[in-house]
Formats: structure tokens, C-alpha cells, sequence
């Protein structure tokens, strides 16, 4: 969706004037979109903290005031009113003028959100693993098809990264500069330490795993919602269950075991107790390929292991091992089943 038509969009819904097929347009675009979603977390949160009254002659008065002032400026011609007595209709004019000066904040906001005067910088990682030092001396690898944008003159007054994929972050400390990472719908706030987030689109959760440090998880729909990690916490957080205190389910690892998370920086795949299907998901960035399952008790089947430069074949014998199947392998999509 077109940045102008979400800015649109969005000031219909938070003057209550949105049709339920824009809301559904305007949903779809928060969800599918980090950075629309931030927004609309952010405006959100900012004129929720605005208090409106009962209109007045006096508040009349300002906002005409306001609408008169982008009249007088490059946007003349574009708006044609009257300006009536204020004594007649009043709440419908109020109404229409907060409309208006609705639309105005959220444009003028939205456009310090995307266009803050200094560029953004973005590093993929296709189907090769990328590593990158950062400007600040931050370290950090970036796993097979993902993503991360981030602010230029990265750590002289902002540390800001938005992650789509899965990446391995090794901070530099800096406790006036905090760096902040948007995955998923969480935000995280660090200072300087070591951690792992997986936060690819298609997972069921968001997953964060503290090696070192501490870490501070918020919750982007409901900033009330906030842990602090501590090292060997790992962190499961559902986009389904914003709305719920259990949003937050964290769990305390053996370090060999929290290091696991990580075991894919050194093109390490492994695995304890893992069904099948979400095996699969590891099996597909690590060897670049499409696997279908079909059968719904393979894909409970659990599996235990460690592949580091097995071939794609080796590690399936490999897996068999543990439990009988057959599969074939066809212009790189992998069928398993019974």
C-alpha cells in the first residue's frame, strides 16, 4: 500500500470515519508492514493522550484558526470553505474541523516518522549468511532470508533496527546511545550484550535468546506488557495473544543449550527433541530448499541431532535413523512422507 493511502486511511479510522472495507485494507497493511504497524502504534499512543471536551465557541474558533493558516499557505486551492457563524450548527462543524485537523497531525507526524532528515541503510542476507560491523562497532550476523534496516550514523544519537528473518546481534555497550531492535511486535532495548532473535513472518512466535547482558522486551501494541531477559533466558513471544498477560512465556536454558539458538552463525544445525514440521522450516534455510511432509504423524515425530557440513542427503539418512520414512528430493523440493 502507498504511503499516502495508509496515512489516509489511518486518519479516517482515528476520526472514527472509516468504512469496515477500509479498516480491513488498513489492517492488512498494519500487519504486513513493520513500519506502518510502528506508526500506527505510535500515533496511536500519542493522541490517546489528547483530551477531548465538549466543543466550545473558544476551541471552534482555534481549530477555523488552524484551517485558515493552511489555507493562507502552498496548500491554497486544495481546500475551499466558508467560515460560518458559530452560533449555527456547531457541533457539526466541530466535528468536520476536527476531522480535518486529524488528517493535518497525522500527515504532519507520519511525515517525521518516514522522512526524519536522515536515510536509512538495509542489509539482506538472500541465500547466503551475512555478517556486518555496524558503525558503532556492533556486530552482527544476519541469517538466510532475512532483513534489517537501520538508521545512518548508526550510534552517535540513535540505534534504531527493524528485523524481518532471524539475526544474531553482539552489542557494543553504549548506555547513552540505547539500541532499540522492532521484530515482529516487539520492541527490544539494549545497552550492550549478546542475543539471538527469530522473528521470521511465517514462524508462530517470536523468539529471543540471551546469552549475555540484559534486555529489555516490550510488547509494541501494549507498552504496559514488558520483561527484562537475563543471560540464559529465551523468550517466546505470539502476536495472537497481545491482548493477553501470558504474551510473554520465558523460559531459563542450561547455556549449552540456549547457545543452540545461535548454532546457525557457524552454519551449525541443531536440534533437541524438535518435531518434524518445525525441523523442516531449519532444513529449508539451511540447505535452500522446499519441504513438504505428507503426513500428519511425521510431522509430530521428534528429532534429536547436530548437521554442520552434512549434505542435504546425509542428513535425511541421518534422520531416518531415528524414525523410518522415505523421500524424495526433485529440482529441490523435498516430499516426505510414510
Amino acid at each position: 500500500m502507498e504511503r499516502d493511502k495508509f496515512i489516509a486511511l489511518l486518519s479516517k479510522k482515528l476520526s472514527a470515519e472509516i468504512s469496515e472495507k477500509e479498516l480491513v485494507l488498513l489492517n492488512e497493511a498494519i500487519t504486513t508492514n513493520k513500519h506502518y504497524g510502528l506508526l500506527a502504534n505510535e500515533l496511536g499512543t500519542y493522541l490517546s493522550k489528547v483530551e477531548y471536551s465538549n466543543a466550545s465557541t473558544e476551541q471552534l474558533e482555534g481549530i477555523w484558526e488552524k484551517i485558515g493558516t493552511a489555507n493562507n499557505s502552498d496548500t491554497a486551492d486544495k481546500f475551499k470553505y466558508t467560515q460560518p457563524k458559530l452560533s449555527l450548527l456547531v457541533n457539526p462543524l466541530f466535528r468536520i474541523a476536527a476531522i480535518f485537523v486529524m488528517a493535518l497531525t497525522v500527515g504532519f507526524l507520519s511525515y517525521r516518522f518516514f522522512s526524519d532528515g536522515e536515510d536509512i541503510n538495509q542489509l539482506t542476507a538472500s541465500d547466503q549468511k551475512v555478517f556486518k560491523v555496524l558503525a558503532d562497532g556492533t556486530n552482527v550476523w544476519l541469517n538466510k532470508k532475512s532483513t534489517i534496516s537501520y538508521n545512518d550514523d548508526f550510534g552517535k544519537k540513535k540505534r534504531e533496527i527493524f528485523l524481518e528473518g532471524e539475526a544474531y546481534f553482539d552489542v557494543v555497550k553504549n548506555a547513552d546511545v540505547p539500541l532499540i531492535i522492532h521484530a515482529g511486535g516487539i520492541d527490544i532495548e539494549v545497552k550492550g550484550t549478546a542475543f539471538n532473535v527469530n522473528a521470521y513472518p511465517k514462524n508462530n512466535a517470536v523468539q529471543v535468546a540471551l546469552v549475555r547482558g540484559a534486555i529489555a522486551v516490550t510488547d509494541r501494541q501494549n507498552s504496559k506488557n514488558s520483561v527484562l531477559l537475563k543471560p540464559n533466558d529465551k523468550l517466546f513471544f505470539s502476536a495472537k495473544l497481545t491482548q493477553s498477560e501470558n504474551a510473554f512465556q520465558i523460559v531459563k536454558l542450561n547455556p549449552t543449550v540456549l547457545l543452540k539458538d545461535a548454532s546457525w552463525v557457524a552454519d551449525t544445525l541443531t536440534f533437541n527433541k524438535e518435531k518434524l514440521h518445525d525441523l523442516a522450516l531449519k532444513l529449508e534455510k539451511k540447505y535452500d530448499i522446499k519441504v513438504e511432509i505428507r503426513s500428519e504423524k511425521l510431522k509430530e515425530k521428534r528429532f534429536t541431532g547436530s548437521f554442520s557440513n552434512e549434505t542435504l542427503d546425509q542428513a535425511l539418512q541421518a534422520l531416518k535413523l531415528s524414525y523410518p520414512f522415505t523421500y524424495t528430493v526433485n529440482q529441490r523440493v523435498v516430499v516426505i512422507k510414510d
